[in-house]
């Protein structure tokens, strides 16, 4: 059977070492947000840039062409998993090869230069010293955009999205979007005025580092994620990334609102145990990694919101903080806990956002950015425009660039389209779990005494175990039983929430 197929296992070899790179160079990018010392900053640019040319470089090698006209005669012996690795592999050869070497590197390069420039940036206040490298990444990723917008005659923006949420297009996110615009506001207003009549109680005492990352290390293993594989550390923006039997979680720590560190923690995981649980036998291949960010969002949005903002893990957290971690004062309790985990209220920082206020901290980034590829907005132009945005969709406007349009990391890294995928996966996340627990009402009851096994087979069985193989659609229909993202399904699981009756 082998010789039968002998060029595809040539090609598979070819991309296992591709995404070995890919997987170095993963993890180079998590040393440089943890461990990096100011001064290595330079050199690490360079490496970096060098890495990813010699990526795309075998990823456009002149007997690749090749080796993918030879598999075509290949093809009738191949199994549904290896047909769809080639058609990923021919997928990537395209997108590889439409884009010059040099530019590639140099937008690497430009891109790891400026996220250097924007920690300063941000912690300065000072946009205007951001500008120059900013405007520069941007002017590199519209090249890109249009370059293989060119070559497969699409939309440049839609060329962006491919990259994190693939099969979607612009057209399809603004439908959605303008259902959540139309219903959010009301929404907001409605649970706003509800929750004004409720009693709670801030958070008092200041919890210290150490007593945080313990308790989030307490939570990460009770939902499943290997320690053994995996690892826990601060950086300016909670991230994770890494392979299967390497991922890197990382979250930041506020004293005085450890629910913050916290829920980036069970954040982070969910996409941990995504990444854990792919198919293990296609790990070194296109066909056995994440199916798009959107997707993965929504592995990390039904561990966060759906499953750990539940008043059944609620009652859970209040245990063990009050029995592991001496946490005993009134403000602790499972109800306290749960008004704070759910409050809903317009505020300035987007990962700090709650569920209801937070699509709209994304449909804000999703008009900017999609402006920013298809109309040439420049980076200076930026500020006043996410202002008037912050007021009109959420009534608030930042006093300041480091607490407005420099809070997040996407932009200055070059990960436009990405954000669509948060928005894209909370909806994804709540189709999810309404369809898991149709169809297992263990789901909850384990919640209570903080076990995630049945969520985790859930998952496991309808989602992670088939990495790339099928189409979005396929996919979300396949785990979720809709044939497309239903923001109506989300809307009714907010109302369920924050204005139905509290149990």
């Amino acid at each position: 059977m082998a010789s039968s197929i002998s060029n595809y296992l040539k090609l598979a070899e070819q991309f296992k070492q591709i995404t070995h790179l890919k997987n170095i160079e993963a993890l180079i990018h998590w040393d440089a947000e943890v461990n990096l010392p100011p001064g290595s900053a330079p050199s690490r640019h360079q490496e970096i840039g060098t890495l990813s040319e010699t990526i795309h470089k075998l990823q456009t090698a002149d007997n690749l062409a090749s080796l993918l006209q030879a598999v075509q005669q290949e093809y009738e012996h191949l199994d549904q998993w290896q047909e769809a690795n080639l058609d990923l592999i021919q997928k990537t050869y395209a997108h590889a090869k439409c884009i010059d070497p040099n530019l590639q590197a140099a937008y690497s390069i430009a891109t790891s230069e400026c996220v250097f420039e924007w920690k300063k940036a941000r912690e300065e206040n000072d946009f205007k010293a951001l500008t120059p490298s900013l405007n520069h990444v941007f002017d590199l990723a519209r090249q890109i955009a249009h370059a293989k917008a060119d070559h497969f005659g699409k939309d440049p923006y839609d060329m962006m999205l491919d990259l994190y949420d693939p099969d979607r297009t612009t057209e399809e996110i603004q439908k959605v979007y303008d259902v959540l615009k139309a219903a959010l506001p009301k929404l907001l207003e409605q649970v706003m005025e509800k929750q004004k009549k409720e009693q709670l109680i801030p958070l008092s005492e200041p919890i210290d580092e150490p007593t945080q990352e313990a308790i989030g290390l307490r939570i990460i293993e009770s939902m499943g994620f290997d320690l053994s594989k995996g690892r826990l550390d601060k950086s300016a923006h909670p991230f994770c990334t890494g392979t299967n039997d390497d991922v890197r979680l990382t979250t930041r720590y506020n004293p005085h609102d450890f629910i913050s560190g916290l829920y980036a923690i069970i954040h982070e995981t969910g996409h941990g145990l995504y990444q854990q649980y792919l198919p293990h036998r296609h790990r070194d291949q296109p066909v056995g990694q994440a199916k798009g960010m959107a997707f993965h969002e929504s592995q990390s949005l039904i561990m966060e919101r759906q499953a750990a903002g539940s008043q059944e893990f609620t009652r859970f957290l209040s245990r063990i903080l009050h029995d592991e971690f001496g946490l005993k004062g009134p403000e602790y309790t499972a109800e306290n806990l749960y008004k704070l985990i759910t409050r809903v209220k317009p505020s300035l920082i987007r990962i700090a956002a709650d569920e209801v206020t937070y699509p709209l901290h994304v449909i804000l980034r999703f008009e900017i950015e999609k402006a920013m590829i298809k109309d040439n907005l420049k980076a200076e132009d930026i500020p006043q425009l996410w202002n008037e945005k912050m007021q009109s969709y959420l009534g608030i406007t930042p006093p300041n660039d480091s607490d407005g349009c420099m809070q997040d990391i996407h932009w200055p890294s070059g990960a436009f389209g990405y954000f669509p995928a948060y928005t894209n996966g909370a909806i994804i996340a709540s189709m999810l779990m309404r369809r898991a627990k149709e169809q297992n009402f263990l789901i909850s009851d384990q919640l209570c005494v903080g076990k995630f096994t049945a969520l985790n087979d859930y998952l496991d069985t309808h989602l992670r175990y088939f990495g790339c193989l099928q189409h979005s659609t396929d996919l979300l229909y396949s785990s979720t039983g809709e044939k497309e993202i239903n923001p109506n399904v989300f809307l009714d699981y907010l109302q369920r929430k924050y204005l139905g009756t509290l149990k």
